[in-house]
């Protein structure tokens, strides 16, 4: 099993070029429950600290705590794989120019392999995004690769990814947001590729803390059938 980067900014997987900031402490927190149609289902806890050691470079980490309950009956839970990651912020927005970012992942290899919680090998992954305002509107896109350790399964290949979300102000406080996002599929034997859908709204609650949740619905068999996604972000 391949644990992929759980991108920001919430709920979306489409990463966006904001960075925190110099001195500035953030936290991420969320529960996903996913479906499969094969009927396996997962709940997974994620927390992500994140840090602004400069006004151009943050870094962060992704905490993921998992349940899979099988198809034949059996659970299985424990740590993920623990994501390291550092986002640079290239160039800022102009008048008719998006912002720029890099933001590169480096997963570890912590997941227990055996109870499908870890892929059982490291991976490292670069993005680059760019994020524009358009009204009251701001649209976010990726494109990535990821390097995929093969030492587990040497069936397994490297994976390109792709995203592209739009976060919509319907007023100050509600924000709503959709995407389209993919990947190859890692297994190199696979006859489909990840595909899916994600519609969602975001809630802030003050200067500090914003509410959020979204629902996601594959578009192949190698996406989960469907997905719901509750968070809170925090800004210290």
């Amino acid at each position: 099993m391949i644990i992929a980067p759980a991108l920001a900014y919430r709920p979306l997987g489409t990463e966006d070029a904001g960075v925190a900031g110099k001195g500035m402490i953030q936290f991420e927190g969320s529960w996903d429950y996913l479906r499969w149609n094969d009927g396996l289902a997962e709940k997974n806890y994620l927390f992500v600290p994140i840090y602004g050691v400069t006004d151009r470079l943050e870094l962060s980490t992704e905490i993921t705590y998992m349940y899979h309950h099988n198809t034949d009956g059996t659970t299985a839970s424990g740590a993920g794989d623990i994501n390291l990651v550092a986002k640079f912020l290239l160039a800022e927005e102009g008048l008719k120019t998006p912002a720029f970012a890099l933001k590169w992942v480096g997963k570890l290899d912590n997941g227990d392999y055996s109870a499908g919680l870890g892929s059982g090998d490291k991976d490292w992954s670069i993005f680059a995004v760019a994020s524009k305002t358009a009204g009251r509107a701001v649209l976010h896109s990726h494109v990535g690769y990821t390097w995929v350790g093969k030492s587990k399964d040497a069936n397994l290949r490297d994976i390109p990814l792709f995203a592209l979300g739009i976060d919509y102000g319907a007023t100050d406080l509600l924000h709503l947001l959709a995407e389209i996002n993919g990947n190859r599929h890692p297994d190199s034997s696979a006859t489909a590729d990840p595909r899916s859908l994600l519609l969602g709204l975001t809630y802030k609650l003050s200067d500090k803390y914003i509410l959020d949740a979204g629902s996601r619905w594959g578009f192949s068999a190698a996406s989960p059938a469907w997905n719901a996604t509750f968070g809170v972000s925090a800004t210290l």
